[in-house]
């Protein structure tokens, strides 16, 4: 092994590559950007150093000498590791991104592929715009929480909303946001919904969650409307939520408190949520169309009985997961899925958000398309109140 530092506070970037002038590039590149460099040759080392420690981000060749680097994901989701995975390969595009969608299925995290020879600017952004990994002690931390922990900041308003702005792709006019659940632990700093969500669902506290990200973000829909009374605001449904037959009276109580039409709330569900209890989600979401509230698909595309879910089900809207959204331009298969979508949803007269926008060159696409609505990083992050508000008056720029 070349370059393996034992440092615990940094988070650590680890390149698998057979190529010793690759590794060493990568792996300066990675210091330089305030990792802990590691850096293996084969399968075998890549396998005893997951063993020994935890790593936040592997930059994976997908060619070992007469080994694959496909063999190594197999390891990694054995050992419960939960990194950032890049494939880097001379293979073609179609192939990369078979093994991202292999990695996926693992149930991994990628963060992209690149073609090889490596351009290390396009590496750069790639682990750059991908979510900060957290160093070693912020993990630890993480890992000490509980549901007690979880029902006091429920109490003491530490659970709050971060608000990114959905926008017509026609004009890049703001028609309205998607609220984001945070917990804002002290001495935790921001923690993200991947990390309280399972547990509030495990624990019983996921309803006391979605009233409380209800009520702050319609009571913000509230105020913005002064400014356009035509902004809309999704909120995501747990899947254990759609198992409360009283839902559909909660929410409406909670839209008359804050004096909103129920059509400018979209309750956005995902396909695997509706498909785990049919018979009480069709009830709950039919009741909840009846009220006027707005219910979208969420992740369309990654399930396995999609068009059956729209058939039987009052979807009006859908958004196209991101993940073939960041491959339009370069995956064939990601192309033709957007617009096997589009076509479907114009047929069944369904408005379709696309997710993950995060370059000018895929919005285009995506507007040629006929795609209407998007959100993603191009036009701004999740933002506080304040930044949201200066968004919708135009004094932050959309791209």
């Amino acid at each position: 092994m070349d370059g393996i530092a034992d440092i615990d506070i940094l988070p650590t970037l680890l390149v698998v590559d057979d190529e010793i002038v690759q590794r060493m590039i990568v792996s300066r590149m990675a210091e330089k950007m305030g990792y802990a460099a590691a850096a293996v040759a084969t399968l075998e080392e890549a396998t005893m150093f997951l063993r020994s420690r935890d790593v936040d981000v592997i930059v994976l060749d997908l060619s070992l000498h007469d080994r694959d680097g496909i063999e190594l994901l197999r390891d990694i989701a054995r050992l419960r590791r939960d990194p950032l995975i890049v494939f880097i390969s001379g293979f073609d595009e179609r192939i990369r991104e078979t093994a991202a969608r292999l990695a996926v299925a693992l149930g991994l995290r990628v963060a992209g592929t690149l073609a090889k020879p490596l351009q290390l600017d396009r590496l750069l952004a790639i682990i750059g715009e991908a979510p900060r990994v957290m160093a070693r002690a912020a993990k630890n931390r993480l890992a000490s929480l509980t549901p007690a922990m979880l029902e006091a900041a429920i109490e003491t308003g530490e659970i709050q909303c971060l608000f990114q702005p959905k926008v017509s792709l026609k004009d890049r006019r703001v028609v309205g946001f998607e609220a984001l659940a945070r917990w804002y632990g002290p001495g935790m700093g921001v923690i993200g919904p991947d990390t309280f969500i399972p547990m509030a669902e495990r624990h019983g506290l996921i309803d006391r969650i979605t009233v409380k990200i209800l009520d702050s973000a319609l009571a913000q829909l509230h105020v913005w409307h002064a400014i356009d009374p035509a902004l809309e605001m999704a909120v995501n449904l747990s899947p254990c939520s759609l198992g409360d037959l009283k839902l559909p009276e909660r929410i409406g109580e909670i839209l008359h408190r804050n004096q909103i039409a129920a059509s400018r709330l979209v309750l956005e569900v995902t396909e695997g949520a509706v498909m785990a209890d049919y018979i009480s989600a069709a009830d709950i979401l039919t009741r909840l169309r009846i009220r006027g509230v707005g219910i979208s698909v969420d992740d369309f595309g990654t399930g396995h009985s999609s068009l059956l879910s729209l058939l039987r089900l009052p979807f009006g809207e859908l958004k196209i997961d991101q993940s073939f959204v960041r491959g339009l331009l370069t995956d064939p298969d990601s192309t033709r899925i957007v617009r096997a979508v589009l076509s479907l949803a114009a047929s069944m007269g369904l408005h379709v958000v696309a997710e993950g926008i995060e370059t000018e060159a895929v919005a285009q696409r995506l507007t040629e398309l006929g795609t209407e609505t998007g959100q993603g990083y191009l036009f701004a992050p999740p933002l506080g109140i304040a930044a949201a508000t200066a968004f919708l008056h135009g004094e932050v720029s959309v791209a």
